[in-house]
């Protein structure tokens, strides 16, 4: 019966019984005098007397609506980004590598082989008026005819040597343009001459563009042909028809 009491007592029932006991008590007066609304009014040893054991505790209620990120209420906004760090110092400076050993000097080289002493060429003979043409040695020239003359007529085209040559020992050959032979390995525009040989090119395929070649006149020889050591004399006749001897080309002769 006492624990039911206990359960209902509360700061309000205690009041309405306090005034209640004025009630009875003939405290009427006092009691519409004085109006209890605060435990602090009462004695605390009437408050201690009247105060039961809490009560248990009541069963847990709901739980509330889900929201967005797990259980409560919704998310609040995004807050504004802070502020950046301070820079961090500096590192300690790393040490020193250690200096690398130094390498060994290489072998010096052997010295290269002496290259031979070339051989000193022989002193050339200074030109004089009656020097000759050194053995194998090549001199070229060219040479003119043009020479108003009736068919038939044998004419004389000389070709001199600069140097002279050795006498009797030149032999000479009239060729055409671009003929090339062992004795005259050359050309008009290249003439060229092997040893003991005179060689004469036209310009012309023909021997010459009015004239028929016939020989080589040299007049120190007892019959008239031939190359003299000063040069010779090339013996042109006018074509039948024509009325010159008309032509030029080139000649080398070597020693």
């Amino acid at each position: 019966m006492f624990s039911r009491i206990r359960k209902r007592l509360t700061y309000g029932n205690v009041a309405i019984t306090v005034a209640l006991v004025f009630a009875m008590t003939g405290g009427a007066y006092a009691a519409g005098k004085y109006v209890i609304t605060s435990t602090k009014q009462i004695s605390p040893k009437v408050v201690a007397a009247l105060k039961g054991k809490a009560g248990a505790a009541g069963a847990q209620g709901p739980i509330g609506a889900v929201g967005p990120q797990g259980a409560g209420g919704p998310q609040g906004p995004k807050g504004e980004a802070g502020t950046a760090g301070l820079k961090g110092e500096a590192g300690k400076e790393g040490l020193e590598g250690k200096q690398g050993i130094e390498g060994k000097e290489g072998k010096e080289g052997k010295p290269g082989i002496e290259g031979k002493q070339g051989i000193e060429g022989k002193e050339g003979q200074p030109w004089t008026p009656n020097s000759t043409l050194p053995v194998g040695a090549t001199e070229t020239g060219v040479w003119v005819a043009n020479m108003p003359e009736p068919e038939g007529t044998l004419v004389r085209v000389p070709i001199n040597f600069p140097v002279q040559i050795k006498a009797g020992t030149v032999t000479g050959h009239f060729l055409k343009a671009n003929e090339t032979t062992t004795e005259c390995p050359g050309s008009r525009t290249k003439p060229e001459a092997t040893s003991g040989n005179l060689c004469v090119w036209p310009d012309e395929e023909e021997a010459a563009t009015h004239g028929d070649f016939v020989a080589f006149l040299n007049p120190g020889e007892p019959l008239g042909f031939g190359v003299n050591p000063a040069g010779t004399l090339l013996a042109l006749k006018v074509a039948a028809g024509a009325t010159a001897v008309e032509g030029q080309g080139a000649w080398a002769v070597t020693g």
